[in-house]
């Protein structure tokens, strides 16, 4: 359940981090995302790390068994069917 709860809960809050970049969050910026890179990023600073915290938590609710699957064995074990 804590899984569950908890990857869902993560992209909410990736959701509410990138609808609030409102324009910048279409922004790719590979070249900035680099340690040590000289090229600046596009906007503030911090408008390079939502999108790509976004696309990787979204993976969270597969690799560990989609959400769906997950609430279907809970369901099971509470119920006993």
């Amino acid at each position: 359940m804590l899984k569950t709860q908890g990857t869902e809960a993560m992209q909410r809050i990736d959701e509410l981090a990138i609808e609030a970049l409102g324009r910048l969050r279409l922004v790719d910026q590979p070249l900035a995302r680099h340690p040590g890179a000289n090229t600046p990023p596009v906007g503030p600073a911090m408008a390079w790390w939502p999108w790509a915290r976004y696309l990787n938590n979204r993976a969270g609710s597969i690799y560990g068994g989609s959400n769906e699957i997950q609430r279907d064995i809970m369901a099971r074990l509470i119920l006993g069917v």
